[in-house]
């Protein structure tokens, strides 16, 4: 029988070019490369409904046609190769193999296998009984020695292994990049509040030994199978492991587990703590975090009269992979804490900065209140522990230093009362009865640049880290998302010297969801695509003004239908006048509004503060005036 060629998924041609998976199917549409075509290959294989391709002939195709993003994909084409259906398990313990001292596994037959493993695991502490009689076959050898050849050592082997098809083909969910992350700066924070020669136990989670165990002097597993699966990890990562430390941090998952079966195994966790440990446990808000009740409220009490919870936190949604939806609460238990008020942050609505909450984690476990904290507030655990309220309370704020000068609030209010004091000027048109046209006549926007009366011009695409404060160059969206943006006049060359400057009356539109335009007044400015210029000409039967108001009024569709009335020239000048007086009024309410806001913010945020104090008399006064004028 002859051995199958390796083969690629379209998601490890992405993968392997270092592309998004649409852009793979972009290619296989558009043969096109270049001024040559040059066809995607074909699949030689579908299996459960996902097509295959061969591994060599997609290498050959990348380096032909120069796409994608790796200069590396031939080295790496053979580490994204999996054979179909071979177990990761399988995988990992091979590679274990390889780190015990096999030097190569193609050669051997399955008896050879596992001869190797009694050979180098006479103890059976890694490999011998799990390559004991199993059936191995030689695609899977030669893809372990592919996976180790290409790969930058035998720890980044391990990486691809979690990384990869064979992860996915798993249907191993894992957590979130985001939560790992949040993890790392809470496991951190607690090794460097245990002190030195701490161990990392990460609960049986491989995802979680790996992306957590930097910083610690080696992982402590315990015994069993999962242990075993970790002790195979760590050796192929080349990290220690620890029989038994003197200090530890736990990391403890409670996703997945019954609610009363999770809050059992914290207060397990709770009662195995030593003087030098820390726990952090993560599971769902709703049992860390929440009001309880029942037997929940009193497990969950029986945990808290320990003393040892130093920090609790209510996590951004988002952080699950399986439910993104689901709140997640976080935990971290400390041996040396004891106390009955723990600190509590609510941080699904906060601007998270993993610095802070690392300075708030580290105060709240040296139980230091001669500190600001930015999220942590103190709770009192008593009421916490009877039922009658929520651990972490849902918006809950940390208390913050008043340090803004009672004159920041006062010239906030009085800058802005100088706009809403001042009388609003009201806006009125003349209009006399016409005697009607017979025809309506209309034109299509198509039309009007079909006869040269309408000229369209594409927008550019701009990075907006190029603005510049002090820039004169504004750039213009039709949507307002650039308002205020302003470009270096000399970057503005440089980088996009192709963009086309706007003349004052062009009409700034995009077609893109709800249509919107606006009327550029000054001229040279540049249009941020998808926004685009409409520059009337002579001889158009709408101004500019007209012609936004129009678009504006639009439900949707291709701007080229939009039609606009044929108008003599007169009428259509007095249109324009009068429509681009009304745009300055709602100009002038706008800034009215945004000014009222502002006095409402100001006001808030300076009685909060305690630098402004209201004149209620006065008001009151003020208030019965301008009552009288409305009526």
């Amino acid at each position: 029988m002859e051995p199958v060629a390796p083969t690629l998924t379209m998601q490890d041609v992405a993968d392997l070019a270092h592309v998004s998976r649409p852009a793979v199917s972009m290619w296989r549409r558009r043969p096109n490369v270049r001024g040559r075509v040059i066809p995607f290959p074909e699949p030689v294989d579908v299996v459960a409904g996902i097509e295959r391709f061969d591994r060599d002939e997609i290498v050959a195709w990348l380096a032909e046609t120069g796409r994608g993003n790796n200069p590396d994909h031939a080295y790496d084409a053979p580490t994204l190769a999996a054979p179909l259906g071979v177990d990761p398990e399988t995988v990992v313990t091979l590679l274990c193999l390889r780190a015990l001292g096999v030097d190569e596994l193609g050669p051997l037959t399955p008896a050879g296998v596992a001869a190797a493993a009694a050979q180098h695991d006479p103890k059976d502490a890694l490999v011998r009984r799990e390559l004991t009689g199993a059936e191995v076959d030689a695609a899977t050898l030669r893809y372990v020695d592919d996976l180790v050849e290409g790969s930058y050592g035998l720890a980044d082997a391990l990486t691809r292994v979690g990384s990869g098809r064979l992860r996915r083909e798993a249907s191993e969910q894992g957590l979130a990049d985001g939560l790992l992350r949040l993890l790392r700066t809470v496991v951190e924070t607690a090794r460097l509040h245990l002190g030195e020669d701490v161990a990392l136990d990460p609960g049986g989670d491989a995802q979680v030994a790996a992306a957590l165990g930097d910083g610690f002097i080696g992982l402590q597993v315990g015994e069993g199978e999962v242990a075993r699966r970790l002790r195979r990890r760590a050796l192929v990562a080349g990290v220690d492991v620890i029989e038994q430390a003197t200090s530890c941090v736990r990391v403890v998952s409670m996703l997945g587990l019954a609610d009363l079966e999770a809050l059992e195994a914290v207060d397990e966790v709770t009662l195995e703590l030593g003087p030098l440990d820390a726990a952090v446990v993560i599971g769902p808000s709703t049992l860390l975090c929440d009001r309880l009740s029942g037997d929940l409220d009193a497990q969950r009490a029986q945990t808290l009269r320990s003393g040892n919870l130093g920090f609790a936190a209510r996590l951004p949604r988002g952080m699950r992979k399986d439910a993104a939806r689901q709140g997640l609460g976080l935990w971290v238990l400390s041996g040396p804490v004891h106390t009955d008020r723990v600190r509590a942050a609510d941080l699904t609505g906060a601007d998270l900065d993993l610095a802070d909450l690392a300075s708030d984690l580290s105060g709240a476990l040296a139980q230091t209140d001669d500190r600001a904290f930015r999220y942590a507030l103190a709770v009192d655990l008593a009421p916490v522990r009877a039922g009658k309220a929520s651990l972490v309370p849902r918006g809950a704020v940390a208390p913050r230093l008043g340090t803004s000068h009672q004159r920041d609030h006062l010239d906030r209010v009085h800058a802005a009362t100088l706009t809403t004091s001042a009388p609003l000027t009201g806006f009125d048109v003349d209009v006399d009865r016409a005697p009607g046209s017979v025809v309506l006549r209309q034109r299509s926007l198509a039309e009007l640049c079909d006869a040269g009366q309408l000229k369209r011009i594409r927008g550019a695409r701009i990075d907006l880290d190029h603005a510049d404060p002090g820039g004169t160059v504004p750039v213009l969206a039709a949507d307002g998302s650039t308002d205020g943006v302003r470009l270096d006049p000399f970057d503005a060359e440089r980088h996009y010297s192709h963009a086309v400057r706007t003349e004052p009356g062009d009409v700034v539109f995009s077609d893109k969801g709800t249509p919107a335009a606006v009327v550029d007044e000054t001229g040279g400015a540049i249009v941020r695509s998808p926004s685009r210029i409409l520059r009337p000409k002579a001889g158009a039967p709408v101004g500019p003004y007209a012609l936004a108001a129009i678009i504006n009024r639009q439900p949707g569709g291709e701007w080229e239908t939009w039609t606009v009335p044929v108008l003599t020239a007169d009428a259509a000048d007095a249109l324009d006048r009068t429509l681009a007086g009304i745009d300055g009024h709602i100009d002038e309410l706008r800034r009215r509004l945004a000014a009222a806001h502002e006095l409402q913010n100001a006001l808030i945020d300076g009685v909060a503060a305690g630098t402004v104090a209201l004149d209620t008399d006065h008001q009151s006064d003020s208030t019965q005036r301008t009552q009288r004028r409305a009526g």
